[in-house]
């Protein structure tokens, strides 16, 4: 064999090396991709338990300070009245509970 022959050979191989090399690494970037789409989903999960969590510990806040004012003896205008003094007070009362139906059916302990 001449060695235009082998020189034939050994471009091909080559060739043949490059175009596995690019399918490997096509194929590389597809699951580096979907690890990153997988990884960007439980982000979200993550931050959307921790406002979930938040939001369960700020209604629970909310609600044990209505139920010792009404202990103190307040009405649930006066509550309201209270609550709604504090900084973002007008939407705790919808996000939170409403002061009527907490108190319901509550009866008022001695402090």
């Amino acid at each position: 064999m001449d060695e235009t022959l082998w020189a034939a050979i050994s471009a091909i191989t080559g060739v043949i090396g490059n175009i596995a090399a690019m399918l490997i690494a096509t194929a590389s970037m597809r699951r580096a991709d979907l690890a990153l789409s997988q990884a960007q989903e439980i982000a979200d999960r993550a931050v959307t338990a921790h406002y979930n969590i938040d939001g369960a510990t700020a209604a629970v806040a909310w609600r044990e300070q209505v139920i010792a004012l009404h202990d103190r003896g307040l009405s649930p205008e006066q509550i309201r009245h209270i609550m709604l003094l504090e900084d973002g007070g007008e939407g705790y009362e919808r996000s939170n509970g409403r002061i009527d139906a907490i108190l319901a059916g509550i009866p008022r302990q001695d402090p």
